[in-house]
């Protein structure tokens, strides 16, 4: 890690605790509609290896979020902003990442088995080396030129 990450993981990590705050506020306002709780806002936020298995994070921000090597199994990631979010090898399996936002996302050595990216911005991601994924799940997903596979 050189010294800009060191630096940004010191000032974006969160505890245990505040993670699963976010997490409790941002269930509410799902079930809700947004009338309680709030929305979760993981814009930058250093999450390496995080474990948030079946989570649902739809519609959360995790814009450049540090998700290196997070475990996301059945997570439902739906209308989620992972814009410019390093996922590298991220486990996919069986997520919903439908319409969820992965433009100029890391997500080399990602798993992707049997996940969900139907109508997802692949666009200038990095999926080299990634498993688990189809010709016919990129078929549903944008990619453009830039996405490396």
């Amino acid at each position: 890690m050189n010294d800009i990450d060191s630096k940004t993981s010191k000032e974006n990590s969160l505890s245990a605790s505040e993670l699963k705050t976010v997490l409790s506020n941002h269930k509410s306002w799902l079930e809700t509609s947004g009338r309680d709780g709030k929305s979760a806002n993981l814009k930058d936020c250093y999450l390496k290896g995080v474990v948030l298995l079946g989570a649902d994070l739809s519609n959360a921000d995790l814009e450049g979020a540090y998700l290196y090597g997070a475990y996301l199994k059945n997570a439902n990631l739906e209308n989620c902003n992972l814009r410019g979010a390093n996922l590298r090898g991220a486990n996919l399996r069986w997520a919903n990442l439908k319409n969820a936002d992965l433009k100029n996302a890391n997500l080399a050595r990602a798993d992707f088995m049997q996940a969900e990216i139907k109508n997802s911005h692949l666009e200038g991601a990095n999926l080299k080396m990634a498993e688990g994924l189809t010709s016919e799940q990129l078929a549903d997903a944008h990619t453009d030129e830039k996405t490396t596979l």
